[in-house]
């Protein structure tokens, strides 16, 4: 993660460092997100758009030079072709992401995965 990254603390200060793709990209990514968890809180931790349920990360979308990847806390309980693994750099072994290129290609599957880390967030960190 580069330095202006980390003294980024707002959504504003994320999207001012980006060009117009980026910044659309970035706020369908968010829009995505909150239509399918309404319920997460989001706020800007360490240069990222973090989301959580029930005071948990559940999922945060990360820049990366000229992409963007969404990282799933509990991606091993999902499953799908397009969610990787970042190999030995991972130093939390549950953690997946996917890779953002052409938003509108992986929208729908997209949608699902956010669907469905919020149930099992809610799910995970229900009170018993």
């Amino acid at each position: 993660m580069s330095k202006t990254q980390k003294k980024q603390r707002t959504i504003n200060e994320i999207l001012g460092n980006l060009d117009l793709l980026q910044q659309e990209t970035l706020q369908n990514l968010r829009l995505l997100i909150k239509s399918e968890a309404p319920e997460a809180v989001e706020l800007v931790k360490q240069g990222k758009i973090v989301y959580k349920l029930e005071n948990k990360d559940f999922v945060w979308i990360s820049r990366y030079q000229n992409r963007f990847d969404i990282e799933f806390a509990m991606g091993t309980s999902i499953a799908s072709d397009i969610v990787k693994r970042r190999g030995i750099a991972e130093q939390n072994k549950k953690i997946r992401h996917v890779t953002v290129g052409n938003f509108a290609t992986i929208k729908p599957e997209l949608t699902r995965l956010v669907r469905e880390a919020a149930t099992l967030g809610l799910e995970y960190w229900k009170p018993a």
